[in-house]
């Protein structure tokens, strides 16, 4: 009888569109039955894997789409150049970098809060343990807590995390260099934990690599660094230390190959929708100035992957709108709604972390000398693995190539007064073109060059490529069209916001925020820097 309640268990769980808790073992179900089958955990381990980037079942698109928004589109991605927003909302969101308190709350929530109420029910029943399926378990969740944290870390600097599950209505934050360490030890235990797991782990419930735990631990190991490559230039020791944890073999590897890559999509068992299609559909979300400077001064392939084209006066162009945009809403034809749009479909992917992200951090590692191998060929090899990972072709002339990225003027920009000169101190493809113009070092352009990459190669994985720019300086990137919006951070001289600002509501809710100050190093503003941001950083102005 009980064999007959836990099937019917598994398919009522697999069959629920909004994989509602399962609180209760009923029926005589042991709790180990429970959790052997994985039905103890699945509910909330499902919803976890939505909320590193959102993404929702197709009935919901639009809440997971509005979270998309504000995580990755209007701000992040728009901050950096992938995308380009047809509307300004009045200058009085994000967007416009406005962080205003209600906005910025809900941004905390798509970060952080989510995740922690979906992780936390794992942590509750699985923490303190001794049956290897709980540790198993555990281990995974926190994989995927870092990588959703780390997103919030990168965006907030100090948050709860070493005081998370302890059950505190008012917790102590962390200093980000804190939580790094934390989130690199808690990877460093999860790949001790699952690299000898012997057999498929949450498996009905897994949409990322469908329980196997030996591309979980590759995975890990490619966060762990992702996050040591990140802060080298704050803490050399420590970035060492966990390189070399992350790149031994007898760890288990990291990403090597596009079948290992960490993506979250449509399946079977969780059926998902592309969250981009919202904001698009929405006349909103389109091709961002930056990376079309980029692509089409590179003349690259991947622009025909990355974006479709639009149409102005009848004539099919790639077609951006430019960073910051200061103009309210237009529709209709000749305005940015006929510009280009994301290339995505109902079943694509939202990556995680690919195998070109992998090779650029060895590629970045390799240069400041904290591995034994050759920057210019793991740069290529990331160049490379790019186009193959979008499927296009020319990458030996591509290699080759001495274009500087597209400037802009009137006769390229269609929607306002725009105009921009990004070429001049700009970089190459080719790793032994050396910019005359440019007053940086032999070494500080290959970085550039290493950067601009995997700026190229990220995309649309805004959130990164938001954290890489203010760490590095890389690449450069375009001023707002909006210029009041520097002054309402004061950082007149940004291009970009430094980070989110927290809700002053969190304030009156939790005493220990007083501490957001001393814990930052600097007021609670969208100008103050991160951590890992590194002391020489390029100015471009």
């Amino acid at each position: 009888m009980k064999k007959y309640i836990y099937l019917a268990l598994i398919a009522l769980l697999s069959a629920c569109a909004d994989y509602e808790d399962i609180n209760s073992n009923i029926y005589g179900v042991t709790d180990s039955e429970l959790k052997a089958g994985g039905l103890a955990y699945g509910s909330a381990f499902m919803k976890m894997q939505q909320l590193v980037i959102p993404i929702g079942s197709p009935d919901k698109t639009t809440d997971p789409g509005n979270d998309l928004q504000n995580t990755d589109l209007i701000s992040s991605g728009n901050y950096i150049g992938y995308f380009g927003n047809n509307n300004n909302w009045g200058f009085n969101i994000e967007s416009n970098w406005n962080f205003r308190e209600d906005r910025m709350t809900y941004a905390y929530e798509n970060f952080y809060s989510k995740l922690y109420r979906s992780w936390n029910d794992i942590y509750k029943e699985a923490n303190g343990s001794e049956e290897p399926n709980d540790k198993a378990t555990l281990a995974l969740a926190n994989i995927v807590k870092v990588a959703g944290w780390l997103r919030a870390t990168d965006v907030f600097g100090p948050i709860v995390y070493t005081n998370a599950g302890k059950g505190s209505i008012a917790p102590k934050l962390d200093s980000q260099e804190d939580v790094y360490r934390a989130m690199l030890a808690d990877l460093d235990e999860s790949v001790e934990i699952l690299k000898n797991y012997p057999s498929l782990l949450m498996n009905d419930y897994d949409a990322i690599y469908d329980g196997n735990t030996s591309k979980w631990v590759k995975f890990a190991n490619s966060l762990m660094l992702r996050m040591s490559v990140r802060v080298h230039f704050k803490d050399q020791a420590l970035a060492q230390e966990y390189i070399q944890k992350a790149l031994d073999p007898a760890n288990g590897g990291v990403i090597e190959n596009i079948e290992e890559e960490a993506k979250v999509q449509s399946t079977s068992k969780m059926p998902l929708l592309n969250s981009l299609l919202a904001s698009i559909d929405y006349g909103e979300t389109r091709m961002g100035l930056g990376i079309w400077s980029y692509l089409t001064g590179y003349e690259d392939p991947r622009i025909s992957k990355y974006f479709t084209k639009g149409t102005f006066f009848d004539e099919a162009h790639y077609l951006a709108v430019a960073p910051t945009n200061s103009r309210s809403k237009e529709m209709g034809k000749n305005t940015p709604e006929f510009a280009s749009k994301p290339n995505v479909s109902e079943g694509s992917p939202l990556y995680w972390m690919r195998a070109s992200e992998v090779l650029f951090l060895k590629a970045e590692a390799a240069l400041f000398g904290l591995i034994s191998e050759n920057p210019k060929q793991l740069y290529e090899e990331g160049v490379t693995m790019s186009f193959e990972e979008n499927g296009v072709k020319g990458v030996e002339q591509y290699l080759k190539s001495k274009s500087r990225p597209t400037d802009i003027d009137m006769s390229n920009y269609h929607y306002g007064y725009y105009s921009a000169k990004i070429s001049e101190k700009n970089t190459s493809p080719n790793w032994n073109d050396m910019n005359q113009a440019s007053n940086l070092s032999q070494k500080e352009q290959q970085f550039q060059k290493i950067m601009t990459q995997k700026y190229l190669a990220l995309y649309p994985n805004a959130v990164e490529a938001w954290t890489e720019y203010r760490r590095t300086g890389y690449p450069f990137i375009l001023p707002p069209e909006d210029r009041e919006a520097p002054k309402r951070i004061g950082c007149t001289e940004c291009l970009a916001p430094e980070r989110f600002r927290y809700s002053p509501s969190e304030y009156s809710n939790n005493p220990n925020m007083n501490e957001i100050p001393s814990l930052l190093g600097g007021e609670d503003t969208g100008a103050t820097k991160m951590w890992w941001v590194r002391e020489d950083r390029p100015s471009q102005r």
